[in-house]
């Protein structure tokens, strides 16, 4: 009988999908969760099962370090890679190759070398062209699509293919995602006109017959679990469509939002293709002339107007014994859609905005994927000058111990603030010394001399900056993440030492034990915070 997978190591987590499967797989294993953006910023769950690991795969030595300490705490047997760039605007954006190629190709190379059962990989049924009228995308149709974003799937398609990846390998092609929410921009930009007050209201271009497959949310997690548990059962390389069959268009769309806004359906203005083309040029241009917010449409998308990307999805029934559930297509959910609308528009609209912002850039995220990078060269330098004859008065215990334990106290204490930095906690070292130094022994190192080695650390950040470009540039957040926490920690320090000398002086009966007890604290600490919540401890076979 095969073992069922019990660990997965998931990019993208960050993301609306991402952050769905998280939650809907967080009881029943253990995950390493990728991603730029914070649980915190991104709204992911937070549970004892997941570990949630900071890094851009684009940059190989980050996304590498991840997957390292993946390996470190026991590997996973599933990889599913959905981190990926999209942009609307349809411009030939960089990060369509740094993420979407590069990026795929950094994932497959050292997923591979973790051995996983399973590589998932999110394509997308738009990565296909637009087929003939009658016609279908199947699971068998090559990613020919001529998008920009066609064509960075495609690549990413033959990365998995290819010969040289020996993985076992599934395609997920996904359709449009949505949820109750909405949180599908295009179809949020639809709703926002025809149920607003614009004379675009009941504008549709051409005869309304352009279509895209849909599929919910919950489809998607559902199907994702299903391709997980027949881990050993699917074929060495295999394309599945997540999708709903067929597709939905904007006329089927717009009959069924104003009537369930307005209590019946409202008939729409067809605007020829011609019109269409002639009053979006328009939109630019005055848009560039006042100066104001450029509209969403887009000139690209005029191609596709009335154009229909009817999809099937007969191999994945097959495959997967799997298909969207009928009350989770998108004509059964558009009620539910307006009814949140009209009950809660705040909310309904911050989600959707959020859902279409750009990732925004992140100085903290750099300053710790920068950092990351220092840790050995900073640490090393701090033991040379803690073991210095200039430093003996400064660090008069401290340069007394070996030189093996100041270097794992240096890194413990690097860690420690690289992980207020990922975690964007910044007591997390102020947290740290309440709880090891409160109740130590007077014959312990000095408070001072903590003090003085948290003074050097900071300093020796400073320093490389001067000679590091990239952290040179991060100037402001270098203080704000790197100087101010070190400052609480030394702040918590000298309270701690005023607080033990106005005390009466306890007798400690055995000086080793209690040495022994805040060594073991400092390292399940270090663990605890710098592996964030990577499950370390022996897991039970399921």
């Amino acid at each position: 009988m095969m073992k069922r997978p019990n660990t997965i190591l998931l990019t993208g987590a960050s993301g609306l999908v991402g952050r769905h499967l998280l939650e809907e797989l967080k009881n029943d294993y253990r995950i390493f969760a990728v991603a730029r953006r914070s649980q915190q910023e991104c709204g992911a769950p937070v549970h004892p099962n997941i570990a949630w690991i900071r890094a851009d795969i684009a940059d190989y030595y980050g996304i590498g370090q991840a997957f390292r300490e993946a390996a470190t705490a026991g590997g996973a047997d599933i990889v599913i890679h959905l981190a990926a760039f999209y942009d609307f605007t349809s411009t030939k954006h960089p990060e369509y190759y740094r993420t979407n190629v590069g990026g795929t190709r950094n994932v497959v190379t050292l997923a591979s070398e973790l051995a996983p059962r399973l590589f998932v990989f999110a394509s997308s049924v738009a990565a296909c062209s637009f087929p003939q009228a009658g016609s279908t995308v199947s699971e068998d149709s090559p990613p020919d699509g001529d998008h920009v974003y066609s064509w960075s799937k495609r690549e990413g398609e033959k990365l998995i293919l290819d010969d040289k990846n020996t993985m076992r390998s599934c395609i997920v092609r996904l359709g449009a995602v949505f949820t109750d929410w909405c949180e599908y921009a295009p179809l949020y930009m639809f709703l926002k006109t025809w149920l607003g007050a614009s004379w675009k209201a009941r504008v549709l271009a051409g005869k309304g017959e352009s279509a895209v497959p849909y599929i919910h949310i919950r489809d998607i997690v559902g199907c994702m679990r299903n391709i997980i548990e027949k881990t050993d059962t699917l074929p060495t390389k295999c394309i599945v469509h997540a999708s709903t069959p067929g597709a939905t268009s904007h006329k089927r769309l717009f009959q069924l939002a104003t009537k369930y806004y307005y209590g019946e359906a409202k008939r729409p203005i067809h605007m020829p293709v011609v019109f269409a083309r002639f009053g979006l040029s328009m939109m630019h241009l005055m848009a560039r002339v006042f100066r104001t917010e450029v509209p969403f449409e887009r000139p690209w998308m005029l191609r596709y107007i009335d154009e229909c990307l009817d999809v099937s999805m007969d191999k994945t029934r097959e495959l997967l014994n799997w298909a969207p559930k009928p009350r989770h297509y998108i004509e059964r959910r558009i009620p539910y859609m307006i009814e949140r609308l009209k009950s809660e528009p705040i909310i309904w609209h911050l989600r959707n905005v959020r859902a279409m912002m750009r990732d925004p850039e992140r100085p903290e995220f750099r300053l710790y994927m920068v950092l990351s990078m220092l840790e050995y060269s900073i640490c090393d330098e701090i033991v040379e000058t803690v073991h210095s004859d200039a430093a003996a008065e400064t660090f008069a215990v401290m340069s007394k111990a070996p030189r093996e334990e100041t270097l794992w106290y240096a890194r413990l204490l690097y860690r420690l603030l690289v992980s207020s930095i990922h975690g964007g906690n910044k007591l997390l070292l102020q947290n740290y010394f309440e709880m090891t130094v409160e109740g130590k022994s007077r014959s312990a190192t000095p408070v001072m001399e903590s003090v003085a080695f948290l003074e050097l650390l900071n300093r020796l950040v400073h320093e490389a900056a001067r000679t590091n470009a990239e952290l040179r540039s991060l100037g402001t957040e270098l203080q704000h993440s790197v100087s101010l926490p070190i400052e609480f920690a030394i702040d918590e320090l000298i309270s701690l030492e005023e607080a033990a000398s106005e005390a009466p002086t306890q007798v400690v009966e055995t000086h080793e034990e209690v040495l022994d007890d805040e060594r073991l604290r400092a390292r399940a600490q270090l663990e605890e915070t710098i592996w964030g919540c990577l499950v370390t401890r022996k897991w039970d076979e399921l």
